[in-house]
């Protein structure tokens, strides 16, 4: 018996990307698995996958910014299902722009997906979880939580604050035999900056969203890739799962070592245009 045969799971925002891969995985290892998307044709997709490889599960419609509609489909959840064993916070969204054009709603869109979708998730479920006095949870954050990337400021602080979120939580769970582990993942071939808001353009004012589109496409890894990382390493009680480690794994390095280097480095690479280059901009 492996770790994850036979155990119930729970994956957010699992319609695509990363969450369709972990949900996929998890049944390849042998969980029961439920899934949720704010897109009911990306649960149907994702569900017949999933039935297709002969596991037991199930679809859910969510909006996980709406504390009631998280509330009743976790009370739905435990009705049905019981229990969660593995439950996968990941529903989120990309935002790209510079602070002093990235307007409040812009901010209150990434931050209410990002991190209140985390916050309801882990409110209406860890509860009986803690009454079980067992569990895994996996929270996506990003390595984007780990450093600062210029023209990202919104999506730096949603994910930011899971990472900080993430960590407190490991600590405090672990007196219920609860384990914690941190998604971070680089540059993934997802559809987060197709369905993202993008606000960077180039110096003739054209938007940049397309260039970085291609970025994503060409240098972004399978989300394949990262469930097969992620699920190793929550089975291993990895508290920060980076995934892939070259995409950035020498800054996250560097700004543990000498943040005052860090900073040097990435205000170097703004002035001298390195950065909008990195992503196809014309400064």
């Amino acid at each position: 018996m492996g770790f994850y045969s036979g155990k119930t799971a729970v994956v957010t925002g699992a319609g695509s990307g990363i969450g369709r891969a972990l949900a996929l995985a998890l049944a390849d290892a042998g969980c029961k698995v439920v899934v949720t998307d704010i897109v009911q044709e990306r649960i149907d997709a994702v569900v017949d996958e999933l039935k297709g490889k002969g596991a037991e599960c199930g679809g859910y419609r969510v909006d996980h910014t709406k504390l009631e509609e998280v509330q009743a489909f976790a009370d739905a959840f435990f009705s049905e299902w019981g229990h969660v064993d593995v439950l996968c916070s990941n529903a989120g969204v990309g935002q790209g722009g510079w602070y002093e054009e990235t307007p409040l709603e812009d901010w209150e869109w990434v931050l209410g997906i990002n991190l209140w979708g985390a916050i309801y998730t882990l409110h209406c479920f860890t509860p009986r979880m803690i009454e079980r006095e067992q569990g895994s949870i996996l929270l996506t954050a990003s390595d984007a939580g780990l450093v600062a990337m210029p023209g990202m400021t919104a999506y730096n602080a949603s994910k930011f604050a899971v990472v900080g979120m993430g960590e407190t939580l490991r600590i405090e769970l672990s007196v219920h035999d609860i384990k914690v582990s941190l998604l971070c993942p680089g540059d993934i071939d997802t559809n987060i900056i197709r369905d993202g808001r993008v606000s960077l353009s180039d110096g003739s004012g054209r938007s940049a969203k397309p260039e970085i589109e291609r970025y994503y496409e060409t240098r972004g890894v399978p989300p394949s890739v990262v469930a097969e990382a992620a699920l190793r390493g929550l089975e291993r009680d990895r508290a920060i799962i980076v995934v892939p480690w070259r995409h950035h794994g020498p800054l996250i390095l560097l700004r543990r070592i000498s943040p005052r280097l860090y900073h040097a480095a990435l205000r170097f690479a703004l002035k001298k245009g390195i950065v909008h280059r990195m992503f196809g901009i014309q400064p």
